[in-house]
């Protein structure tokens, strides 16, 4: 059983530098939080969604939410289902890049 020891996780500073890349970006927010102002491009699915099986990362997915600690509880769940999956420190509180409202990425 994975834990936040064995999780991969990735510093604001540095995710901030790989954005542009466009990489593979979960929010695991409630909906209205993600609509209120997400990273552009960041697909929404509620924790207990992902919890749920509700979402299936098809490659390396960056995972975050508001201040770090559902995006840890998602990303333990997804990395115990084999995927390749990076925790994001500190959450959106952190975020100083564009925020895109609305449901849509």
């Amino acid at each position: 059983m994975a834990d936040k020891r064995d999780l991969q996780n990735i510093s604001m500073t540095e995710f901030t530098k790989l954005v542009p890349t466009q990489p593979v970006i979960l929010d695991v927010r409630e909906p209205a939080l993600y609509e209120a102002g997400h990273i552009p491009g960041a697909i929404n699915v509620p924790r207990a969604s992902v919890e749920a099986g509700l979402y299936t990362p098809t490659e390396k997915t960056y995972v975050i939410c508001e201040g770090g600690v559902d995006s840890v509880q998602a990303a333990i769940y997804l990395s115990e289902k084999g995927f390749d999956v990076v925790n994001v420190l500190g959450g959106m509180i952190f975020w100083r890049g564009p925020r895109k409202k609305g449901l849509t990425p």
